[in-house]
């Protein structure tokens, strides 16, 4: 069989679809991508993709909805799609599915998955208007539809019972066997600590993704902050792991951007590829974002064992239920924010018993078992 996935740019397929992308050829199938040379988070492959016989058909996707441009890309993606002649194309996030189904529906058996559906969270009338349209037409133009929550299942549900299908596991999930605490002895963590300027006595949050302000940066950054100053928890240390996304605002104004900045309590680590070595030192992930899918950050700290913090937003319900692996919060404030850290951050009790209860669910995490369902999927069609 000859599959072909279209995904926005080479990151995120690098960092979503590498290993179902890599099983499907050990099983004897073809494997084409086409997408953006572009790494909009620039971590290293995690295969010789070409070596083993993916082949890329390199694009640039339009990030905006400029009509002219998005027929250009279309017509592109379509001359790709009859030189390949492939047997099911897989199409992930909305801006690929739209660029790719702007003229029309395919000739292929075409599935798509939304990481999240937008246009429920995006803000201002016209572009949520824009957004609904736009995915709307995405899902008639459909064979089938994927979605990784809760919340985007019954949304579209009503509309398209037929062609609906809800992940039965985490999201994508993640490699537990390198998100794994015990590849990390109390030595490298302490020597590791001492490299970054943390002390013993230091307790220390992370926060992973983009440093935008939807995913909640500015909240956290500003609540650490709040806790420093305000409740007098000097001994936090902040790890940021990520950057600044060019297209959304971080949150910040001018002061707050310079005392993040220059603050000994933050640590700007910037994207890595390594983001388990940090949270093999983090005592509390904090991820208030405000939009999501299903968030691999959440997955990939709870594979570690790390209690979180989060808010009740799509995804990250799906993934954390209050007082049991974790505290939820409701449209938090940066004061509520920054009381929720120092009441984890002070009740060992509290952590332990988080700790307790993600152990016993963290073989649901692992990324393979997407991966097993994906090959059933493609399998079965």
């Amino acid at each position: 069989m000859k599959i072909l996935f279209i995904i926005t740019d080479y990151s995120g397929f690098n960092n979503f679809l590498a290993e179902t992308a890599v099983e499907l050829l050990r099983k004897g199938h073809s494997v084409d991508v086409i997408c953006s040379p572009i790494k909009v988070i620039d971590y290293e492959d995690k295969y010789p993709y070409e070596n083993l016989g993916v082949k890329f058909h390199f694009l640039n996707f339009p990030r905006s909805f400029n009509l002219l441009s998005q027929i250009k890309a279309c017509v592109a993606i379509k001359a790709s799609i009859d030189g390949i002649d492939p047997s099911v194309i897989s199409i992930h996030f909305t801006t690929a599915m739209f660029t790719t189904l702007l003229l029309g529906r395919l000739k292929v058996n075409t599935i798509g998955t939304f990481h999240g559906v937008g246009y429920p969270i995006i803000d201002g009338k016209i572009k949520k208007i824009i957004f609904k349209i736009v995915e709307h037409i995405c899902c008639r133009r459909l064979d089938q539809i994927w979605v990784l929550n809760k919340f985007d299942y019954n949304l579209l549900s009503a509309t398209y019972p037929k062609q609906i299908n809800l992940l039965s596991t985490k999201g994508l999930g993640c490699d537990i066997n390198r998100f794994n605490i015990h590849n990390f002895t109390e030595s490298y963590k302490a020597d590791f600590k001492q490299q970054l300027g943390i002390k013993p006595q230091d307790f220390v949050l992370a926060f992973t993704g983009r440093f935008v302000s939807f995913k909640g940066f500015s909240l956290v950054v500003n609540a650490v902050r709040h806790a420093i100053e305000k409740l007098e928890e000097t001994n936090l240390k902040l790890l940021l792991i990520g950057g600044k996304d060019n297209l959304h605002p971080t949150g910040l104004n001018i002061e707050q951007e310079v005392w993040c900045d220059q603050s000994e309590n933050v640590i700007d680590v910037g994207f890595t590829s390594s983001v388990e070595k940090y949270l093999a030192i983090t005592d509390i992930f904090t991820f208030p974002s405000m939009r999501e899918g299903m968030p691999v950050c959440i997955i990939e700290a709870l594979a570690m064992g790390i209690p979180v913090i989060t808010t009740d937003s799509r995804g990250c319900n799906d993934l954390i239920t209050n007082g049991i692996n974790g505290i939820v919060l409701n449209s938090p404030t940066i004061g509520e924010l920054a009381e929720a850290i120092v009441e984890l951050k002070n009740n060992a009790a509290m952590r332990s018993h988080f700790k307790t209860a993600i152990s016993k669910d963290r073989e649901k995490l692992d990324r393979m078992l997407f991966v097993n369902q994906q090959l059933k999927m493609f399998e079965n069609i």
